[in-house]
């Protein structure tokens, strides 16, 4: 059974599916989820009137991309600074918990050893929690590429790697995106597909701190790939077999 994440992709997919253009890979996916998903199949029935209508149109007579407004790149900005310090503010409250751990358990040992040093009658029986299971949390040099220097990007500390159970986490620091320009972030697997991790706006040569995410299991995933708009891959970051 599809998950929501999948099944919002798949849901994407339906327009090129229609009009058959969809990988062959994604189509065979695609096809197992319209077998259990009622909902997809309607609106696949709602689209598939419309697709020789569309493959009637002239691309050359389209008009081009709308400029994003103005403001959007203050408000990309704002969100991300925002991102920043509830990050930061996590970091710190984890920080305290562990610390607080820390003197919690050593205190509560003595405070057992001294009960059973003045003769306590009564026997407590207590089941310790289970340890949080730990994150395999990878630190990886985060490569400019040529197409990435010949725009002037650098990277700053390594990228960190997270992975989840729903799929992974990539942050990481570079500066010198275009300002304005839209980037694309993917993780590729390797079946040779390349996921959707998420998309930012360049801000010059600021500093960006970015906290990309898809929905890939780690061991499958291969790579981690920073795109600009032409496609071109301007940061890489391959993944060591997990």
């Amino acid at each position: 059974m599809s998950g929501p994440q999948d099944h919002r992709e798949l849901r994407e997919a339906l327009g090129l599916h229609a009009l058959g253009l969809l990988p062959a890979a994604e189509e065979v996916r695609l096809r197992a989820h319209l077998d259990g998903c009622a909902a997809c199949r309607a609106e696949l029935a709602d689209l598939a009137p419309l697709a020789a209508d569309l493959r009637l149109v002239d691309p050359g007579r389209l008009p081009g991309p709308a400029a994003p407004p103005r403001e959007l790149g203050d408000r990309v900005l704002a969100a991300v600074r925002e991102e920043s310090v509830l990050r930061d503010r996590r970091r710190r409250r984890e920080t305290r918990v562990r610390r607080l751990r820390a003197v919690l358990v050593p205190v509560a040992a003595c405070l057992v050893t001294a009960a059973v040093a003045v003769g306590v009658t009564e026997r407590v029986v207590t089941r310790p929690q289970d340890p949080p299971p730990a994150v395999a949390v990878e630190n990886l040099p985060l490569q400019v590429t040529g197409a990435g220097r010949a725009g002037g990007l650098s990277v700053g500390a390594p990228a960190v790697v997270v992975p989840h159970t729903w799929g992974v986490e990539v942050s990481f620091e570079a500066a010198g995106f275009a300002a304005g320009r839209t980037y694309r972030a993917v993780v590729r697997t390797a079946d040779g597909a390349a996921r959707p991790a998420g998309e930012f706006l360049g801000v010059g040569a600021g500093e960006l701190v970015c906290d990309m995410q898809a929905a890939v299991l780690r061991g499958d995933a291969t790579a981690f790939e920073v795109l600009d708009e032409t496609g071109a891959t301007v940061l890489a970051l391959p993944f060591p077999r997990a």
